[in-house]
């Protein structure tokens, strides 16, 4: 970017810089990167960088690095039956699903059980009858002995004191009525609950039969887990500042650019010089030749 000929300085060649700017911002990367490349070390393992290989680019080099997890011996042998009793029980598993197959071969159905239970109204009726008659002896036994008492008492049928007596017994069969149905309601809904219990259980067993193969399966695969993961540490990433490679170069062209500048200021004053002296010269001259010829 000299200037032999006293021309002006060549401007920095805009391509030739780019590349020198890719290339430092590559070697900052690379440098950064190195540094940022912690190797850890935990109760449970480490974990380290290695390089493995490069990509060569124009005018620099990018290595290639492999992290690589290493567990310590005792989560190492951990790690191993772990992954035995795992392999082992999804063999099982594998083996077992023909189970799940025959199992659900069929869509599920109720075949064989008994019908849904209702709650029967005639049953209860029933026993509302069984159990008034039962009391029925009794109770004419209590109404004999109530008239013959209140004829010994001398109450006439058909006072005032015979149809309270009579009242107060119609109250307590009334009473012995009520709680007869509410028993005979009960039987009646115990009977329903007994009856719809045993079909759920037979459900549940015929649903249990089916599923089980499946849950059986499930445990198998769920079967594992606990192994200790090392716990790395986030390391903190160093950040190095790109290098500004243009400036050097404009900063020198600025310079020969001024050193040019200065040069042909310079020229330019000789050169008026020079001719200023000359001009006086050829004055000079004139006047002589003139003074010759008087």
């Amino acid at each position: 970017m000299g200037s032999k000929s006293g021309s002006a300085p060549s401007a920095p060649d805009p391509s030739f810089i780019n590349q020198q700017q890719t290339q430092s911002n590559a070697q900052t990367a690379v440098t950064q990167g190195l540094m940022n490349r912690v190797n850890q070390v935990t109760p449970y393992g480490t974990l380290t960088y290695d390089k493995t290989g490069a990509v060569n680019m124009p005018g620099y080099e990018v290595p290639l690095y492999t992290a690589t997890t290493k567990l310590s011996p005792e989560q190492q042998n951990l790690y191993n039956t772990q992954t035995r009793v795992t392999q082992g029980a999804y063999d099982l598993a594998d083996k077992y699903t023909g189970r799940i197959g025959d199992a659900t071969a069929t869509p599920f159905n109720y075949d064989g059980l008994a019908a849904a239970p209702q709650y029967n109204e005639d049953y209860r009726k029933q026993q509302l009858a069984a159990i008034e008659a039962r009391n029925a002896p009794s109770q004419q036994r209590d109404q004999a002995a109530l008239q013959q008492r209140l004829a010994n008492q001398g109450i006439a049928l058909g006072s005032e004191a015979w149809r309270g007596a009579q009242d107060d017994y119609n109250r307590g069969v009334n009473d012995f009525r009520l709680g007869a149905d509410v028993q005979a309601g009960n039987a009646a809904a115990q009977t329903y609950g007994l009856e719809a219990s045993t079909r759920d259980r037979a459900i549940q067993e015929r649903a249990n039969l089916r599923t089980q193969p499946i849950n059986e399966v499930a445990a198998l695969l769920g079967t594992g887990q606990g192994v200790q993961n090392p716990q790395f540490q986030n390391v903190p990433q160093v950040q190095v500042a790109n290098v500004d490679t243009s400036a050097p170069y404009n900063a020198q062209y600025q310079g020969q650019m001024a050193q040019w500048q200065q040069g042909q200021k310079s020229n330019d004053a000789m050169m008026g010089g020079l001719f200023g002296l000359g001009g006086a010269g050829i004055g000079a001259a004139g006047s002589y030749f003139g003074l010759a010829a008087l």
